[in-house]
């Protein structure tokens, strides 16, 4: 069993940890209407280390996500996606979309 996605945000990222599954979308939402207001040319950042589940429910949210900033000219990044979690960024085609930083 995978640990639930709890997130905290710090002065440059938003750190999540946990699972991103089709059960945290109540959280995510919540995180999100907690962000800042996303602005022309802002990076959001998402400090996924310590991610360690990521399904195609978790990909849409990451997707929804990366659509609502790009529509404000904001963009996503993920920063250190790691193990299982990075390959299913690269497998589903999502690390072209979107800048991932080690």
């Amino acid at each position: 069993m995978h640990q639930p996605l709890a997130y905290s945000f710090t002065t440059d990222a938003v750190r999540l940890s946990g699972a991103l599954v089709f059960n945290a979308h109540p959280l995510w939402r919540q995180m999100l209407r907690r962000m800042p207001v996303a602005q022309k040319d802002m990076e959001i950042r998402l400090d996924m280390a310590e991610i360690d589940h990521l399904d195609a429910a978790g990909l849409g949210l990451l997707l929804i996500t990366h659509d609502s900033l790009k529509a404000q000219q904001a963009r996503l990044v993920l920063v250190r996606p790691t193990g299982a979690v990075r390959r299913v960024l690269e497998v589903s085609g999502f690390a072209t979309m979107v800048r991932i930083e080690d």
